[in-house]
């Protein structure tokens, strides 16, 4: 049945919101390793509020399969997704800026998938895929180049190089998540459940040194990471799918980038260059056109 058109404006509205709470965690994150939390502070914010809240999906489905998912996959896409991945692009935030985290992590994502679902499923991209590859490849090149000159150029390339790798973990959770077809809610109420095994090793290492920031940012960082982020984000996100469709639904992510760079600019005083936008266009108009390929493409259904 189609649906209504307040149905669809509210789904679009939804898609919207999730796109830039998706690029606010860029913003947000790097604004807060300027002030007083670490990447290893952070992390233990955003698990401890984000496991505690899902926690209950667990329970409700089961410890025993891990939410009927499966230890073993379900400890996978906790290794790719979880933890791990939340505490490298930390690290990558905390040497580049916020917009180059955003660029490299969304459009590189796409990149990458594509070339695991060439690789593991004979799948070839489509033409305008390629096309869109193309585009994105040359705006990274903008963003990355532009961004190491300079005097602490080595560190944003060693940031990028870092972020790097979440894209290929984000590439990875995809195509897998895809493949096995997980449920998102449970999928991700067991990855971020899993997270809080993060909590005993910081504390052993660091004590409760996150609770000696100011009371005002752990508040913030804790709704906006553990809360918006990793639950609320999703839910729009999946709504704006379910009502729009898989293809429509992803055009909301080039978004990402493009609201991360504005984002970036009031709040941290990050203001692109002239490379740097035309790579944020190469990128969002790259991953527009690569968004469009069918689902079989990765399940081979």
């Amino acid at each position: 049945m189609t649906p209504s058109r307040a149905r669809v404006a509210l789904a679009v509205a939804a898609g919207i919101a999730a796109a830039l709470l998706y690029a606010g965690q860029f913003v947000i994150s790097r604004w807060s390793f300027q002030r007083t939390l670490t990447p290893w502070d952070l992390a233990a914010v955003r698990f401890v509020v984000a496991g505690s809240l899902l926690l209950p999906i667990v329970v409700r489905h089961g410890f025993r399969n891990a939410a009927g998912i499966g230890w073993r996959r379900a400890i996978v896409l906790a290794t790719i997704v979880g933890a791990p991945y939340t505490l490298i692009l930390f690290a990558g935030l905390a040497l580049a800026p916020a917009s180059h985290g955003a660029l490299i992590v969304t459009g590189g994502t796409p990149v990458v998938s594509s070339a695991l679902t060439w690789l593991w499923f004979g799948t070839r991209p489509s033409t305008a895929r390629t096309s869109g590859i193309a585009l994105i490849l040359a705006g990274l090149v903008c963003v990355t180049w532009s961004g190491v000159i300079g005097s602490s150029g080595a560190l944003v390339m060693l940031g990028d190089l870092v972020l790097g790798v979440n894209a290929v973990m984000w590439a990875l959770f995809t195509v897998l998540a895809r493949q096995w077809e997980v449920d998102p809610t449970r999928g991700t109420a067991i990855v971020w459940v899993l997270a809080l095994v993060y909590l005993p090793i910081y504390l052993v290492v660091f004590g409760p040194r996150a609770l000696h920031a100011p009371a005002t940012e752990l508040v913030v960082q804790g709704v906006y990471q553990g809360l918006g982020v990793a639950i609320v984000a999703l839910m729009l996100y999946a709504f704006a799918i379910r009502v729009l469709g898989a293809t429509t639904g992803s055009l909301f992510m080039p978004l990402v980038p493009v609201f991360a760079v504005l984002l970036a600019i009031p709040a941290l005083a990050e203001v692109p260059s002239a490379p740097q936008l035309a790579g944020m266009v190469g990128v969002s108009v790259g991953m527009a056109l690569a968004s469009g390929y069918p689902r079989q493409d990765v399940t081979g259904a």
